[in-house]
């Protein structure tokens, strides 16, 4: 019977020299490093050198045109520029434009339900109509959901103060002139100029402008 060979399997290098093998591929990497810092420097160099020729180039080339030529060119080259110019403007005016007539459409309902809510308020108290507590808090709810979305900032920041200020009695008159600011950032957004104070709550606060005058 042969006897049994043993077979010693070593473990890595790494493993069993794990200080050499750092200091390896610390090494390495500085390597790596120098060679990178080196190819920078010698591309940075060459390109000067080809730009400083090209300057010198143009230069001489100039020496040699007639002025008339020369006049030619700059007045093509300033065309050209301002019509890349031109056209640039004119993609990013017909970008914001597209934008806010989209915008526009996906918030013209949520601000139209606003101002019929606040027209439905206004006729509840004269008795016109029955709009229900109930009613009301739904309105609230789909006009907060919408314009989660849709609504612009300031829109929003002015609906949470209003929201804010509806737990307390003392704001209502505040909340009445809120509602107008509301409708006229609505405006804004609409694309529309911003309306003097009071004028949009004359259509149905029949003694605005002495509310005005006691605040």
């Amino acid at each position: 019977m042969k006897g049994k060979e043993v077979s010693e399997v070593k473990a890595p290098f790494s493993e069993r020299h794990p200080k050499i093998d750092f200091v390896i591929g610390l090494l390495f990497l500085l390597i790596l490093i120098a060679g990178g810092l080196a190819a920078l420097y010698y591309a940075i160099k060459h390109i000067g050198i080809g730009i400083s020729i090209l300057t010198d180039w143009l230069a001489e080339t100039a020496s040699k045109l007639d002025a008339v030529v020369i006049v030619a060119l700059i007045t093509g080259a300033v065309s050209i520029t301002g019509v890349i110019i031109s056209s640039i403007l004119g993609k990013i005016i017909e970008y914001r434009k597209a934008r806010q007539d989209y915008l526009a459409k996906k918030r013209e309902e949520p601000y139209t339900d606003f101002i019929d809510m606040v027209y439905k308020v206004q006729q509840n108290t004269k008795g016109t109509t029955q709009y229900t507590e109930q009613g009301m808090i739904d309105d609230i709810s789909r006009f907060s959901k919408t314009i989660t979305l849709w609504g612009s900032p300031r829109v929003v920041k002015k609906w949470v103060k209003f929201r804010g200020n509806g737990m307390n009695p003392k704001a209502a008159i505040d909340n009445v002139f809120l509602i107008e600011e509301i409708m006229n950032e609505m405006r804004r957004d609409m694309g529309l100029k911003k309306v003097k104070k009071g004028n949009l709550l004359a259509f149905f606060v029949n003694d605005i402008k002495s509310v005005i005058r006691n605040k």
